[in-house]
């Protein structure tokens, strides 16, 4: 039946397609013209690709059992034809060899109606969602106090409890082993070993709110401002931090 629905599906567009602008098109924009219909009517996402798939399948494999997945694309291409639902679909276009699947349909909708009812009690039972949310709220609680923060002190990052005002303000964040350890902020001078004995960078520095630069050991955002580091050159090495080297 999915078959008869796909290839119907397409002949109406076909047909919507040449009393519009008086031309056959090929299958691709017939499918992006049935894709763009199921979303902007029925809000149903279904790309083209999967639309043409279908199509050839019900097209040139007659033996081949065309079957689409999504209950609600199924639904969606039946209202796109006019009928209410995939049921109403069946028994308007029924046959001896289909009142199965009506059936089968059928019972699924039955199994489906349970659920809506509890659902519709939880919502009418005030008690219920108090519950509900008391539990969200604990939930949250529990989730914040097991969490770890770490703020910025000075010069590197210290493991902290949870602060409601840090946390508000932006002070507060996720407690990263590696931030603990590795990132520092130093004070620039000669000594530094900003690259390794490979040439590779070990120094990042940054501006910070008052403008003034900074160097730190790891790369990272800026502790102050969340800006991105940069990594060292001898350039910013030369003009700023040590104009005496000459690494």
């Amino acid at each position: 039946m999915h078959q008869k629905l796909i290839l119907e599906v397409f002949a109406k567009a076909d047909k919507e397609e040449l009393k519009e602008t008086g031309l056959s098109v090929s299958t691709h924009k017939l499918s992006e013209r049935i894709s763009e219909a199921l979303w902007n009517n029925f809000k149903c996402s279904f790309g083209d690709k999967s639309l043409r798939v279908l199509y050839n399948d019900a097209r040139k494999n007659k033996e081949k059992k065309v079957v689409i997945k999504q209950q609600i694309v199924i639904n969606s291409l039946c209202k796109y034809l006019g009928y209410e639902n995939y049921i109403d679909f069946v028994k308007k276009n029924v046959t001896s060899n289909n009142t199965d699947e009506i059936h089968e349909q059928e019972q699924k909708n039955k199994k489906i109606k349970p659920f809506e009812r509890i659902l519709k009690g939880v919502k009418n039972n005030k008690f219920a969602i108090i519950l509900s949310i008391i539990f969200l709220i604990l939930s949250v609680f529990f989730s914040i106090n097991k969490q770890k923060w770490m703020v910025w002190d000075n010069n590197k990052y210290v493991e902290v409890k949870f602060d409601t005002e840090k946390y508000n303000v932006g002070q507060l964040k996720i407690y990263k082993e590696e931030r603990i350890k590795f990132f520092k902020k130093i004070e620039p001078s000669c000594d530094v070993a900003f690259f390794d004995k490979k040439g590779i960078v070990q120094i990042w520095y940054g501006k910070n709110l008052k403008g003034d630069l900074e160097i730190f050991t790891s790369l990272g955002l800026h502790p102050e401002t969340g800006k991105t580091l940069k990594p060292i050159t001898q350039y910013m090495i030369h003009k700023y931090f040590c104009s005496k080297t000459n690494n």
